[in-house]
């Protein structure tokens, strides 16, 4: 997962044998009371928010990244998250490669399920 600055933290195995994220986020009210995410991970404009699943070379050359859009998180989320003390969690459910006709890979945004775990 990349932050603000560029960094990439490594995600851990899971159980499945998946990838798996950590990250904070807190949360605001926006003028017009919709959710805004905030934190050293989030990306993009308050009402666009998303976080960039990155993979680097070996030499630090940033080799693909992707944008796994928040938007799908609202209120009702966040609240259950709370008062359940469980976090959020996203499943990437589309993350086959997409290649330019160079042969290339791109990036682009993924779809992701949100839902209290």
């Amino acid at each position: 997962m990349q932050d603000k600055d560029g960094r990439l933290q490594l995600g851990l195995q899971g159980e499945a044998g998946e990838a798996v994220f950590d990250v904070t986020l807190q949360v605001k009210a926006g003028k017009s009371e919709e959710l805004v995410l905030l934190g050293s991970f989030a990306h993009g404009p308050p009402g666009g928010r998303f976080l960039y699943l990155a993979w680097a070379e070996e030499n630090g050359t940033l080799a693909q990244r992707l944008k796994i859009p928040l938007g799908g998180i609202n209120w009702n989320d966040v609240r259950d998250s709370i008062e359940q003390q469980k976090p959020v969690v996203g499943l990437l459910v589309d993350h086959h490669p997409r290649v330019t006709s160079t042969g290339a890979n791109i990036g682009g945004s993924r779809l992701v399920s949100w839902r209290v775990l």
